[in-house]
């Protein structure tokens, strides 16, 4: 009977160690239970050691599949709930504010979707991309979970700007206005673009060579580099502004 019992022992440490379900708090007591009560009916029975041992198996094996069931069952139930009220819509921002935005969805419906530290955000084409790029005016995709009976309110997973993308060397036209922060080209295919520019822009002659916003004059055909707002017609985060020979004046 001692053979017994230090089996039975043996058999319930590897048990608790083996299946991280017992980790629960009540099924340990549970297992323990049930070794009890099958060596107390193994006697009753009159059973060997050896059959003992395998009652004891095999009813720990129905409980613990038993328990998996019921956890899978949980799984499912906690997904089927997260899937129901999974939050997927497009629309136009209409106001951003310092972790939040409305959004004007294509469904008629204004959303507010709110942004936390597990939120992505992405430019057109997977960039990544931060809130101080996006605008009032640009088009979005939002991914996300309602947290109201209404839908309308949305934690964001990924939220992705389909108005600005990451476009280099791709940007060329004629300069027509000159602001102070800013100037005004107008292209072939995209028409007019508003070129945003700071300290680190760098202005470049047709040589290459370093030159300043002052020496750009209107008229001038430029190449610029940088982050292009589609949506909104302007190219900012300027790497690279860059002139090209004037066009010769036909003679008369």
């Amino acid at each position: 009977m001692k053979k017994t019992i230090f089996g039975l022992i043996i058999l319930f440490t590897f048990l608790t160690v083996a299946f991280p379900l017992s980790a629960e708090t009540n099924f340990g007591g549970e297992v323990k239970k049930t070794i009890r009560e099958t060596v107390e009916e193994g006697r009753e029975a009159s059973l060997s050691p050896k059959e003992i041992r395998r009652e004891v198996k095999g009813n720990i094996r129905e409980q613990i599949q038993e328990r998996k069931e019921g956890l899978l069952d949980k799984v499912k139930n906690l997904v089927r709930r997260n899937l129901r009220f999974a939050a997927r819509i497009t629309g136009t921002i209409s106001s951003i504010g310092e972790n939040t935005m409305t959004v004007n969805a294509n469904d008629g419906k204004t959303y507010t979707v709110n942004i936390n530290s597990e939120t992505k955000l992405v430019r057109r084409f997977g960039g990544r991309s931060e809130l101080s790029e996006f605008s009032v005016g640009n088009e979005i995709n939002v991914i996300g979970k309602f947290t109201d009976e209404e839908k309308t309110t949305i934690d964001a997973r990924l939220i992705r700007n389909l108005s600005i993308q990451k476009r280099w060397g791709v940007f060329f036209g004629e300069v027509t206005v000159k602001n102070g922060d800013n100037f005004v080209m107008k292209t072939i295919e995209r028409g007019d673009q508003a070129v945003y520019f700071g300290s680190e822009t760098e202005f470049l002659n047709h040589k290459k060579e370093t030159i300043s916003y002052a020496d750009l004059q209107i008229g001038n055909r430029v190449r610029v580099k940088g982050m292009w707002d589609r949506s909104l017609n302007k190219i900012t985060e300027v790497e690279e502004v860059r002139l090209f020979p004037q066009r010769p004046t036909p003679t008369p």
